[in-house]
């Protein structure tokens, strides 16, 4: 059985882009509550070897010199934006199942092997067309490296 791991690029970036289109590009950094630690980073932020986790305080003389734009986490933003990311999702598949906040796992049993890429290319287009957030390519993967990867069974939508 098919199934599609979905995982949304940069997703609370990618959230903070949508709102604000000048920041396609540019060096951006979602800090945790009080503005400590990078819980997300663009991939310009990740060339410059900023890691996942790191405090503001020991990027802030970098982000200074790269121009780096610094926001507070929205987390009912990114609820949201997720909600409708999944919405959309759930109507590729009649099964899924939500990882985290921007990842899932879509049950493509029955479809035909050969259209699978093109399956995947019409959901990411809807995706972004309906919510306007990307996504990476989805991986398919067996069963058994899903539950491997999960640890989660599959449950009707």
């Amino acid at each position: 059985m098919p199934i599609a791991l979905v995982d949304c690029n940069n997703f609370y970036v990618s959230c903070e882009r949508m709102f604000n289109p000048k920041l396609e590009g540019k060096p951006v950094v979602v800090l945790s509550n009080n503005d400590g630690c990078a819980v997300a980073r663009s991939n310009e932020v990740k060339s410059l070897g900023i890691k996942m986790g790191e405090p503001w305080f020991k990027m802030e003389k970098l982000a200074k010199q790269h121009g780096i734009i610094a926001y507070s986490s929205n987390y009912a933003l990114y609820g949201d934006l997720s909600a409708r990311v999944m919405s959309v999702l759930s109507t590729f598949s009649p099964r899924q199942e939500i990882y985290s906040i921007d990842e899932c796992f879509l049950d493509l049993d029955g479809f035909e092997p050969q259209k699978l890429m093109a399956y995947g290319q019409t959901i990411r287009q809807a995706v972004k067309r309906n919510v306007g957030i990307n996504y990476s390519p989805a991986r398919i993967v067996k069963r058994s490296q899903y539950l491997r990867l999960s640890g989660l069974q599959i449950r009707p939508g």
